[in-house]
């Protein structure tokens, strides 16, 4: 039985360490989880507001810009449409924007009914004179017409320039007053700027430096993407923003170049997750197994070594626990004394003896286990807690009887029991002391009537 037991506890604190582990790693690793998804959260704040920040910054530089539109704009409104002053303050102009904004221009031009009369600097932009805004076979000229057609202001996306090189233009319309008064398009100024040199200005590739990669995009009218500029590879879940450009919609996306969460970091903490769920699950084992094998020794502590039933340790406990409590009216005590224990020790041996004792243990078992304890409480004396609803102790009892008369042993051939037994159904106003009395009473008038229906001899059996 100690061995069975033991066996029950190694199997248990396994099957307990395992499940405290996996539940451990779920656990931590849903705390973990809830922590990164936090943190993440942070990070992905921050990286937009990297992307919000550059994106005002693109807008800043570009309306610093195109401000000179403005200016060549008022002159030739001041001057009724003669460009005549253009050769002396397109210098000044240049340089003005370079100075205050960092951006060298292409050049910056005037084009009375569209066409192309002075440009600036002209060294570079020979082919730009004479250029017709409205040729629509042109690249860079949808936003000029529209621009021309609206009486608007419009920028365009990068475009291949016809001098060579990619630009960004500003085309604006200018308004003059025919004689009647009303306003009329007079043409176009525009502003066209260098624009590897406008990203160079902007930063972007500061970004890098930062552990910053980004993708800088213009989306067309049918809201396709297009890649103006990119450090290398972006996230998939990359932090975008969208801002207007004047009539335009550009994308600036970031992430971090590591990624938004190390993996190195990940496995990391993955091992730290199974280490200490493992130890928690070890720590609930040794903890399990304690226990346990505290209840075996308690269970050991209150049973017979001999036969398993319950010894007369648990027999005085029950006894004060039932003294103790309101009395249970189906409750009913017997007592079995085992006839010829003596005999068999002295002419067989004790191992004969033993299995006499084993043997009549196995009977009070099968008759009266359903229904109650078995103690062992003497040598050759066992006590019978039970509760039975209906009255049927005579046929429990006859049960015995017959069980009894059936065994065999391998050393001793008979088995039989003098038994007494008293019930508070039987008797109301009993104490349970009293009940043990009368039973044994009972039990003695029996072993009488056994001896003298045997003939044996009292001392020798």
């Amino acid at each position: 039985m100690e061995k069975r037991d033991k066996e029950q506890i190694r199997i248990n604190g396994k099957l307990v360490s395992i499940i405290t582990t996996i539940l451990c790693f779920i656990g931590i690793g849903f705390l973990y989880i809830t922590i990164l998804k936090q943190d993440l959260a942070s990070e992905r704040d921050k990286y937009g507001f990297i992307a919000k920040n550059e994106s005002e910054h693109i807008i800043k530089t570009i309306d610093s810009v195109l401000a000179r539109t403005g200016t060549l704009k008022a002159l030739i409104m001041d001057h009724n449409g003669d460009t005549s002053f253009f050769d002396n303050i397109a210098p000044t102009i240049y340089e003005d924007v370079t100075k205050d904004t960092g951006v060298t221009l292409k050049n910056f031009a005037i084009a009375p009914d569209c066409v192309v009369s002075n440009v600036y600097p002209l060294e570079g932009n020979e082919a730009l004179l004479g250029f017709d805004f409205l040729d629509k076979s042109r690249p860079g000229n949808s936003e000029a017409i529209e621009a021309y057609e609206r009486k608007t202001t419009n920028l365009t996306n990068p475009f291949p320039l016809v001098q060579g090189g990619y630009g960004m233009g500003c085309r604006s319309a200018v308004l003059l007053n025919d004689a009647n008064g009303n306003p009329k398009c007079w043409g176009l100024v525009t502003v066209t700027i260098d624009y590897e040199n406008l990203i160079e200005v902007l930063g972007l590739d500061n970004l890098i430096g930062m552990g910053v990669e980004y993708t800088l995009s213009y989306i067309d009218s049918e809201g396709v993407s297009h890649v103006m500029r990119e450090s290398g590879d972006i996230d998939p879940h990359s932090v975008k923003t969208r801002f207007n450009v004047r009539n335009l919609t550009w994308e600036l996306c970031v992430s971090p170049a590591d990624g938004w969460v190390s993996v190195w970091k990940i496995v990391l903490l993955v091992i730290v997750i199974v280490i200490i769920s493992s130890l928690i699950g070890f720590h609930t084992r040794l903890l399990f197994r304690f226990r346990d094998a505290n209840g075996v020794l308690l269970n050991l502590s209150i049973r017979d070594t001999l036969t398993g039933a319950y010894n007369r340790r648990a027999y005085e406990n029950e006894i004060s626990e039932i003294s103790s409590n309101p009395k249970e009216t189906d409750l009913i005590y017997l007592t079995a004394d085992l006839n010829g224990l003596k005999h068999a020790n002295d002419t067989y041996g004790h191992s004969a003896g033993d299995e006499l004792i084993i043997g009549a243990n196995k009977c009070l078992q099968k008759v009266f286990k359903e229904y109650g304890n078995i103690y062992r409480v003497g040598g050759d004396e066992f006590a019978i807690l039970i509760h039975l609803k209906d009255d049927n102790i005579d046929e429990l009892v006859g049960e015995l009887t017959s069980l009894t008369k059936e065994w065999k042993g391998k050393l001793s051939k008979d088995l039989s029991f003098c038994v007494g037994y008293a019930s508070f159904k039987e008797h109301p106003d009993a104490t349970i002391d009293d009940l043990i009395k009368i039973a044994d009473e009972r039990m003695y008038e029996a072993k009488d009537q056994y001896y003298q229906s045997t003939g044996l001899d009292r001392r020798r059996v």
